[in-house]
């Protein structure tokens, strides 16, 4: 896969887990007005609390924090998740290596095995950074996503959960692999 390819399927990964993100906030917020406009009309502060709800989703500064792309709790979120699930690819590595320590030397510090896990794990996620997050080039392929078509946001939106789904099941092979290390 080339450089671009690869730029571009992290960037549409990292676009659909930011959608997902900013979804979830939204209906949060939604079941949270829909309870504080029950709870406003049992305690009879209704009018109060619509004046309140009008400004809120006014607040274009209260918008940006929530659902920014620069740096919005959104994309922040997005962000964290991506770097979870892009990390659950190399840590098969980790565990093997992790697997092969404690195999020489079962009295391995807890500090040794974070550090070998890490290894592979930061060395992998280089490119990723680079593809990603270097420059915020994914502001620039957010803008690109946001044109295409519905069709396209489901092709990418099950490809997402595809490579979430993949990235668990790596870390599941990746402990059993630590057994199977040890028992060998």
């Amino acid at each position: 896969m080339n450089r671009d390819k690869f730029e571009y399927f992290l960037n549409a990964v990292h676009y659909c887990l930011y959608l997902g993100e900013k979804t979830s906030n939204l209906k949060v917020n939604m079941w949270v007005t829909k309870i504080m406009c029950f709870l406003s009309k049992i305690f009879s502060f209704e009018d109060y609390y619509k004046t309140r709800k009008e400004k809120i989703e006014k607040d274009k500064d209260l918008n940006e924090f929530m659902y920014g792309k620069n740096a919005g709790f959104s994309i922040g979120w997005a962000h964290h998740w991506f770097g979870y699930f892009y990390s659950g690819y190399p840590i098969i590595l980790s565990f093997i290596l992790v697997g092969i320590a404690l195999k020489y030397d079962s009295n391995v510090s807890g500090f040794t095995k974070l550090f070998i896990m890490a290894i592979p794990i930061g060395i992998c996620y280089i490119p990723a950074y680079k593809a990603v997050f270097s420059g915020d080039k994914y502001l620039k392929y957010f803008k690109m996503f946001q044109k295409e078509d519905e069709q396209w946001h489901k092709k990418w939106k099950r490809i997402t959960i595809a490579f979430c789904i993949g990235s668990v099941i790596s870390t599941i092979i990746g402990i059993g692999a630590i057994w199977g290390v040890l028992l060998l």
